[in-house]
């Protein structure tokens, strides 16, 4: 017979074991010697270690060790508030331009987590005995005495706190991806590869954890949640820690090499300012620029004669910092360069590039070459950016207009 509870209870060490694991695993990689800066994984390290602790919270409700043991009841809830910032940390580390660094003034995330443990001093004086009727049953053991009915209210308090402290940091998480999507365009050529789509998958997919533990938490605490929604929670909670261990392992800080001024720096890492704000600070960061306008002329027919002459566009790689490398130009200048000339980001402006030599090739009867393989020579990873990049620029697909123009 299927014995849930069982079942339950393996799931609970398989997702605490590898999470362990990995928080070990990350850790060490993140104080590699070689580096010259930080690495993020220190940050989903002390992640993972956080949901090893709910891992083994969850384990203690499901083993009934709570039960024999109720002065174990809600020790480790006030490490949940964790989960929120060690993500936000993780994502702010992985699209800044440096290292994510936790000065005194951003310690004011640990500020809640600290909170739940004293709003929790009404429940954790209460006697075993108590706090069993409490979890096991809903029930008060002594209903005359205030105490009880305190410490059930600042239980009921910390997980409104903490179900809303989670929603902030996914969305301030989510904010900081769709930031960071901005500003590729800004760096790099060819887009799809660093787009960072994962973590937006790990942002939903902890929404929906969260989702079920809210019902858990508010709505069916604390005995009378089925084992078909725990066990399914359970499950989910491993598929996370999977998902994140084997992105993870493959993810490294995509503008680290890249770089860039100060007021880049700002509009990418900004977690106080709004869009607004942000899109001003982009219109004025060249205002004090030392650069005339023979100085721009110059730079830009520099920058058109690489691209044409030594045919840098074909490079699928091709960033900033590797036209800035080849030309000798700071990032700084290229980038003003660029949006100031052609009222275009760095992507655009390669692309633009790509097009021209595609439409060449494709109206070229001598080159017999399949859309695809064109798509290749001219810099693109992909068909269907091709395809997309193309039209946008011409109007017609690529198909389309071989068929017009021959």
């Amino acid at each position: 017979m299927f014995d849930l509870p069982q079942y339950e209870i393996a799931i609970e060490l398989m997702g605490l074991s590898i999470c362990l694991f990995m928080a070990i695993f990350f850790f060490t990689d993140s104080k590699d010697k070689t580096t010259t800066t930080k690495s993020p994984r220190r940050f989903l390290a002390g992640f993972m270690l956080v949901y090893s602790i709910t891992f083994f919270d969850s384990l203690l409700m499901v083993s009934d060790i709570n039960a024999n043991y109720p002065h174990t009841f809600g020790v480790f809830l006030p490490v949940y508030f964790l989960l929120g910032p060690f993500l936000y940390f993780y994502i702010r580390d992985m699209c800044g331009m440096t290292t994510y660094i936790l000065v005194r003034p951003r310690l004011k995330h640990f500020i809640i987590p600290i909170a739940s443990v004293i709003i929790l001093i009404p429940f954790y004086i209460l006697p075993p005995s108590e706090k069993q009727l409490i979890f096991s049953k809903n029930l008060i053991g002594s209903p005359e005495t205030i105490l009880p009915w305190v410490a059930i209210f600042c239980i009921l308090i910390v997980h409104v706190i903490l179900l809303g402290q989670i929603l902030f940091y996914l969305v301030q998480s989510f904010r900081v991806l769709m930031r960071y999507f901005s500003n590729l365009k800004q760096f790099f050529s060819n887009i799809e590869d660093n787009q960072l789509g994962w973590l937006r998958i790990l942002i939903v997919m902890l929404s929906l954890s969260w989702a079920i533990y809210t019902y858990e938490a508010l709505l069916a605490w604390p005995d009378t949640m089925t084992e078909t929604i725990r066990f399914s929670t359970s499950l989910i909670d491993v598929g996370i820690i999977y998902f994140i261990s084997f992105k993870g392992l493959r993810q490294i800080a995509v503008f680290r090499d890249q770089n860039s001024d100060t007021e880049d720096e700002r509009i990418i890492n900004s977690e106080d300012k709004n869009a607004t704000d942000e899109k001003n600070l982009g219109k004025q960061k060249y205002a004090k620029s030392a650069l005339n306008d023979g100085d721009t002329e110059r730079i830009l027919s520099k920058l058109q004669k690489a691209l044409l002459h030594d045919q840098l566009y074909n490079d699928s790689m091709l960033s900033l910092r590797g036209l800035s490398d080849h030309t000798g130009i700071s990032t700084n200048y290229i980038s003003q360069v660029i949006n100031q000339k052609t009222d275009s980001h760095f992507f655009d402006y390669i692309n633009s590039f790509r097009i021209d030599a595609a439409k060449q090739k494709l109206t070229n009867n001598q080159e017999n070459k399949s859309i695809l393989d064109i798509a290749y020579d001219v810099g693109f990873n992909s068909k269907s950016t091709f395809n997309m990049a193309f039209k946008r620029y011409t109007g017609q697909t690529p198909s389309e207009y071989r068929k017009t123009s021959l």
